[in-house]
């Protein structure tokens, strides 16, 4: 399943990855800004809509974070998305994610699921 994090931060897209590496183990490179994990690929690019004042504006100001990333989960998919949100946001970074699971995501955090 794809999906794309916005994430609010000045930090380079290396630091966020070490970031990410020190919960999830080393990622394998593959390309310049691709990285593989077990349970998941992610590609994290400066965001070129990055906009200080839009990013804001409710609801859709996450749109103009400084990064994105997409990502690609292979197995458990829910819990990889909460975890991955779990490990940003517990390193004082803003996330949203956007993909088709959504609604099955929040839920999952909420504890309906």
């Amino acid at each position: 399943m794809f999906c794309r994090l916005y994430m609010h931060t000045p930090l380079s897209r290396e630091e966020v990855l070490t970031i990410l590496e020190k919960h999830f183990c080393k990622a394998q490179k593959r390309g310049i800004s691709d990285f593989v994990f077990p349970n998941f690929d992610i590609m994290i690019s400066r965001n070129d809509s990055y906009h200080a004042d839009k990013l804001r504006m409710c609801p859709d100001g996450f749109l103009y974070y400084e990064l994105t990333a997409e990502v690609e989960i292979y197995k458990d998919i829910i819990p990889t998305m909460n975890e991955i949100s779990k490990v940003l946001w517990n390193d004082n970074i803003p996330t949203v994610i956007s993909s088709d699971n959504e609604n099955e995501l929040n839920d999952y955090i909420s504890g309906l699921k």
